[in-house]
């Protein structure tokens, strides 16, 4: 048998608190020792409540014929299954008010500790085709136990206690850990599972995988994500084929999907670092971006079997690269890229008039580290704050190509509207390429052809 690591002084005083808790309830050893969880160490809640009950049988064992409430304490106690109490009492003649052959439910969980291996056998059988390395508990306990845990507390001025929810959770974790041999994770679990102790139902829910990467987009009529159809947000017309979808293809798609047959996830989601325009090249190191798998049933997958099914399959439409596993932090990462970063564009501009060599280079030192203040373009003002953002253009290259079309290498801040910059959007950008030039320019190609980003 263990033994409480406390001192006299607080073992004293904490037998007389259980002594009379038990005199006014009929508690099971989880639900006595639990309420004494932060005074000592090294027992688990069960061992300390036997311990106090055994404690308990011998302090009041040689009042047990004359004395009352000795004689309620011993029954309260045996009734809950204790052997050294109801030996007690059949010593002293007293069992014809044990009903040993009925025992009784503790008063405080309805015999919540009980059914552990129930719960467990339940989770077992939910997690036997699972993919996981790690796990947590979660538990929705019933108003009425918690209720009256708490009046027990402020009617006895316990302080020294831990929720049942923090005990039931980590008893059936231990089982199952015991069980599966997998470790539980307190941060970040592959699985949590919840145990609804209302609806006696056992909820699974699957951290999403994240996988990091970059891509390369070679054709000009895919978007980067999925556009629902315009004219039935989704739901699928005749006017989309009923696809529900704008276009047929996305970079999302074409990424996804694969992962998705492999994994068998319920849904994904595509974050990249920015995006570029429907009809723009994403060329050179790539777009980094985070796959995001919902509830995947399979966890341990080769990224490198599916980055070579991804390129097979999407050949001269994207290409991936640098496939790695990664977290909701890495997400982030993402997310604040496109705001850091530098890129390099490469467009093609026609001219309404012929431009001297003279009036290309005043363009280049004009814009050179310049600051160009851009209003949401008129091309996305239905889905985008009409704000005026400014951004930083650092240098500008230019290549006459004919006598009113060139080619401009345009190395600007994240989040700069490159063909507002070059047609100034009647005004909303300025400077512009027509501004300054005296000229209207419009941008018909447009290629990504570098992202300068130091965090690979």
């Amino acid at each position: 048998m263990g033994k409480l690591k406390i001192g006299k002084y607080y073992s004293k005083l904490m037998l007389e608190l259980a002594t009379k808790i038990l005199l006014e309830n009929r508690l099971c050893d989880n639900c006595l020792g639990r309420q004494f969880a932060l005074v000592g160490f090294g027992l688990t809640n069960k061992e300390r409540g036997r311990i106090l009950k055994d404690a308990i049988i011998l302090e009041v064992y040689n009042d047990l014929p004359v004395n009352e409430d000795a004689k309620i304490i011993s029954q309260n106690i045996a009734k809950m299954g204790n052997q050294l109490a109801q030996q007690s009492i059949l010593k002293k003649d007293l069992e014809n008010n044990l009903e040993t052959e009925n025992r009784k439910i503790c008063e405080l969980c309805d015999g919540l500790f009980n059914n552990l291996t129930k719960y467990v056998n339940q989770i077992l059988t939910k997690l036997r085709r699972e993919d996981f390395q790690s796990f947590l508990m979660g538990a929705i306990i019933p108003t009425n136990i918690l209720e009256r845990e708490d009046n027990l507390r402020a009617k006895f001025n316990i302080s020294t206690g831990e929720s049942i929810k923090s005990e039931f959770t980590r008893e059936i974790g231990k089982l199952v850990m015991i069980q599966t041999g997998k470790e539980p994770n307190f941060d970040l679990p592959d699985i949590t599972v919840i145990i609804d102790l209302n609806k006696e139902t056992i909820l699974l829910e699957k951290r999403s995988l994240f996988i990091y990467g970059r891509y390369n987009k070679f054709i000009r009529t895919i978007p980067q994500t999925k556009w629902p159809c315009f004219n039935c947000n989704g739901k699928g017309c005749v006017r989309c084929n009923y696809t529900g979808k704008r276009y047929t293809e996305s970079v999302e798609e074409l990424i996804a999907n694969p992962v998705l047959k492999i994994t068998k996830g319920s849904g994904s989601k595509f974050h990249g670092a920015g995006r570029e325009d429907i009809d723009a090249l994403m060329l050179g190191n790539g777009r980094p971006f985070v796959l995001e798998i919902k509830e995947p049933e399979i966890r341990q997958i080769d990224l490198k079997k599916i980055e070579k099914k991804v390129n097979k399959k999407a050949k001269n439409k994207v290409r991936i690269t640098n496939l790695s596993f990664a977290n909701k932090k890495k997400l982030q990462e993402i997310k604040g890229l496109a705001k850091k970063t530098k890129k390099t564009y490469k467009a093609k501009i026609t001219l309404d008039r012929e431009i001297s060599d003279e009036m290309f280079l005043k363009l280049q030192n004009e814009l050179k580290d310049k600051k160009i203040k851009q209003r949401t373009p008129q091309r996305v003002a239905h889905r985008r704050s009409d704000l005026i953002r400014i951004k930083k253009v650092y240098s500008v290259s230019i290549r006459k190509l004919t006598e009113k079309e060139i080619e401009a290498e345009i190395i600007g801040e994240g989040g700069l509207y490159i063909k507002e910059l070059i047609s100034g959007d009647e005004g909303r950008t300025n400077p512009s390429f027509s501004s300054i030039l005296k000229s209207q320019a419009r941008c018909v190609q447009l290629d990504v052809i570098h992202l300068h980003t130091d965090t690979d």
